[in-house]
């Protein structure tokens, strides 16, 4: 690989980090956001909820424009964006402008991820090392996301909610930084086809391989907001403060994000429908004897909970190198839906598990959505998934 590729690369993965770390600053602060705004919880939930399924169901349409541009247009403004607006929606003073700042902000996410996707296979070149680089990509932008609600926390417990402002700095220079370290998209990387864009979904979701490889990144991605989303709840009830709280779900979130980094390694040696199984089944067995020892040994109930997040997020670059091999002529649109849509489509399982969690208990929230896992991780395999991960350890 040319220095110029790497060069690229380290480019593309710090912009990841930067735009994940953006989408997450805010959790934390939405408490003192509705107390400042005299607004209801359903108010603002409902604005986080459009803003994140708005964000997640575009990616395959942005994903699908950027497979046709020759400019790095997305990568550089969907940065830019989310550094803006993010940050301006602690200082909105009415709920009007916080939906139009929180919208714009998640929509510059949404920019972001298909094109750099894309472009990180790009200035691969068909590297045998893509998975590697994919995994590091994936990796930092769970990092990021992981590091976002300590670093907003702590400004605004330190220096007020106006220090968030500066917050915008630190985006916007990476997106200049990568915005020159990225060379421009090879003109022959870019997709010749006139098809439409509902055509072409419907011709990648019409493959069975490929509806297989979302249905693992959906249920991925459901596990992981849910357990992000509940298990406070639960530590919360143990006697955790918020500090203890928040550095947990830090922890647990870091550690998916070296998970992921670590996979490609784990798939050369023991093949990726193995590093799915492997992901996937040890889920169950860990949130039993997570739960198990909550009342009795709480600290250790919260490394069991950390440790779990190793697991879920252990398949990711594994499923989207695969479906990005699988679509080469829409990589944008393919990273689109592995990314975005499945994140938005694993979101709604938190409607039917708020209720459950409700009425029976946010433990059971845990055991149920671990066990979905468990089924994929010995069912969801197909045998046409199994050649296909088979060839790319035979390649």
């Amino acid at each position: 690989m040319k220095n110029a590729d790497k060069k690229a690369i380290v480019g593309l993965c710090s912009g990841h980090f930067m735009v994940d770390w953006y989408a997450s600053i805010l959790v934390p602060l939405y408490p003192a956001i509705t107390a400042k705004l005299g607004i209801s919880l359903s108010f603002i939930s409902t604005i986080i909820a459009f803003g994140h399924m708005l964000s997640s169901m575009l990616q395959p349409v942005f994903g699908y424009i950027s497979d046709k541009l020759k400019h790095r247009t997305f990568m550089f403004w969907g940065l830019v964006m989310a550094s803006v607006f993010i940050p301006l929606t602690v200082v909105s003073n009415s709920a009007k402008f916080l939906a139009l700042f929180l919208v714009f902000g998640m929509c510059g996410n949404a920019f972001y991820h298909p094109q750099v996707t894309c472009l990180v296979n790009t200035f691969c070149y068909n590297n045998p090392k893509l998975s590697k680089y994919m995994g590091i990509f994936l990796g930092l932008g769970t990092i990021g996301y992981a590091i976002g609600p300590v670093c907003s926390s702590a400004a605004l417990a330190a220096f007020g909610e106006n220090s968030l402002l500066l917050f915008s700095i630190p985006g916007i220079l990476t997106a200049l930084l990568i915005y020159f370290v990225v060379p421009k998209i090879p003109a022959e990387t870019v997709c010749q086809r006139k098809e439409k864009f509902l055509p072409i979904m419907k011709e990648i979701l019409s493959s069975k391989v490929i509806l297989g490889l979302v249905l693992i990144s959906v249920v991925k991605s459901g596990v992981s907001i849910s357990f992000g989303t509940y298990m406070p709840f639960l530590l919360e009830n143990n006697g955790f403060n918020l500090n203890q709280i928040g550095l947990v779900v830090t922890l647990f979130f870091t550690i998916s994000g070296i998970a992921t980094m670590i996979s490609p390694k784990l798939e050369e040696k023991i093949g990726g429908t193995n590093v799915i199984r492997f992901s996937f089944c040890s889920i169950l067995p860990l949130t039993l004897l997570t739960l198990y020892v909550l009342d009795i040994l709480p600290y250790l109930s919260a490394v069991l909970f950390i440790i779990t997040g190793f697991f879920i997020l252990l398949s990711v670059s594994v499923t989207l190198v695969s479906a990005q091999k699988l679509v080469s002529k829409n990589k944008g649109v393919i990273s689109g839906i592995m990314q975005g849509f499945s994140w938005g489509l694993g979101a709604l399982f938190l409607a039917p598990m708020g209720f459950i969690g409700q009425y029976f208990g946010v433990d059971k929230i845990l055991i149920i959505m671990s066990s979905i896992a468990f089924l994929t991780g010995l069912f969801g395999i197909t045998k046409d998934l199994k050649e296909l991960f088979e060839s790319e350890v035979n390649c």
